[in-house]
């Protein structure tokens, strides 16, 4: 075992309690967000008498997860419910013995750098705040505890912004002052109705956020590893051939010296123009020779990337919002630039096959928007704007609730 790693072993052994425990295995991979690696270790009880499957974990494995750049870890999993290490850090139970332990852990402050979102005796959720403030994307921070105070779950999202990247300012924008922008974002959705076997036609908000000055959209989810992108697939011939499909590992486990040598940067997994269009191109001649009748079926909307692989989502081309929409998820490896694979969800949405389709709206628009105008909301978040690289204030425009297209009511959407 290398010496770096057998540290870090023995820091967790000791951290966790883990003397009734045994390492069984480990190994390291990018994180998540491409820019730095991860050390994950499964942990086994030594009391652990009946033979195991070597696919399975016993009742009571702890998987941890370590993350090399930071010199943190950032996720404790125990089993089944089932913790059998000696450490019992949580006598209280209370919000604040748990923030003082995430204190320790992360190395932030409590209430300075996040804050108590939800707390009972055994769940905890703790999320990073500016001025009151969410950021998106932010950190959250998760705690799960048993009735004798042993530790069964902490996990970690996303990280703490640079609060240089923020630029802090006072929230005034209201809903009157960008009721263009509002009313454009209420579509007609068919939601289907499992009970029923149908689809509703409802109008719903498309959530998004809004720059506080009123003059931008910055879609919800996005980041730095997102491309947008806008291209209809056409063509006028075929092209003869077939992709050649096969598996590219997304994780990809590296080596300790490649992890401990210098992690990756922000900008390893960020598309390059050039990039994006070679992908558009790659998509494009996948397309002709997968589907060659398909042409002006699919738009291009997104790229998204990863250490290993580019992942393009095809959305196809309908006049109806469906909120599951038909889509085609097309892989490219990243080392090659050859696509790898093509898969849509057509499958999946052959189970709605049976059901009536949606009624023809009967509300139009503004009727519909002017019954909507109590129940959309607009709140603050601190966004991260990738074209400025910081965060800038935001407006995130939501509804809970929606407006049946046929009948006119107003309906909860989590009722649907």
């Amino acid at each position: 075992m290398d010496k770096r790693i057998e540290r870090i072993v023995d820091l967790t052994q000791k951290e966790f309690g883990l003397e009734r425990y045994t390492l069984e295995r480990f190994a390291i991979y990018a994180n998540h967000d491409g820019n730095g690696y991860e050390l994950h270790m499964e942990w086994f009880p030594l009391d652990q008498v009946e033979p195991v499957d070597e696919d399975l974990n016993p009742d009571g494995t702890a998987s941890i997860t370590y993350d090399l750049t930071s010199g943190r870890f950032t996720s404790v999993i125990f089993t089944m419910g089932k913790n059998f290490s000696t450490a019992l850090p949580f006598q209280e139970r209370t919000a604040e013995e748990v923030a003082a332990w995430l204190e320790r852990m992360t190395g932030l402050n409590y209430e300075k750098d996040f804050f108590a979102d939800h707390a009972t005796r055994s769940e905890f959720r703790f999320a990073s705040r500016v001025n009151g403030i969410s950021l998106s994307p932010g950190l959250q921070l998760n705690v799960e505890l048993d009735k004798e105070g042993r530790l069964m779950v902490f996990s970690t999202y996303g990280e703490m912004p640079d609060l240089t990247l923020i630029d802090i300012e006072p929230f005034t924008l209201t809903l009157e002052e960008i009721e263009p922008i509002v009313k454009a974002q209420l579509f007609v959705v068919n939601y289907p109705v499992e009970a029923d076997e149908r689809f509703v036609p409802v109008y719903a908000i498309e959530e998004v956020y809004i720059t506080a000055d009123g003059e931008r959209l910055i879609p919800f989810g996005d980041d730095e590893r997102t491309t947008e992108i806008d291209h209809l697939m056409e063509w006028e011939h075929p092209l003869e051939g077939k992709i050649e499909r096969r598996f590219i590992d997304s994780i990809g486990e590296v080596s300790a010296d490649k992890a401990f040598d210098g992690g990756m940067t922000r900008e390893d997994v960020t598309l390059t123009a050039e990039q994006a269009d070679a992908c558009v191109t790659l998509i494009h001649e996948a397309l002709r020779m997968e589907d060659p009748n398909d042409s002006g079926k699919w738009r291009l909307k997104e790229l998204r990337s990863a250490p290993t692989q580019i992942e393009a989502f095809c959305y196809a081309e309908s006049p109806e919002h469906n909120i599951f929409p038909h889509k085609l998820v097309t892989l490219i490896d990243r080392e090659t630039m050859t696509v790898t694979n093509m898969m849509d969800n057509g499958a999946m949405l052959a189970m709605f096959d049976s059901f009536t389709p949606a009624r023809k709206t009967a509300v139009g628009h503004d009727n519909a928007f002017e019954k909507m105008i109590p129940y959309i909301t607009l709140d603050p978040v601190y966004v991260y704007d990738k074209t400025q690289k910081k965060y800038v204030l935001c407006g995130l425009l939501d509804s809970e609730m929606a407006i049946d297209a046929v009948t006119g009511d107003v309906i909860e959407l989590r009722d649907l």
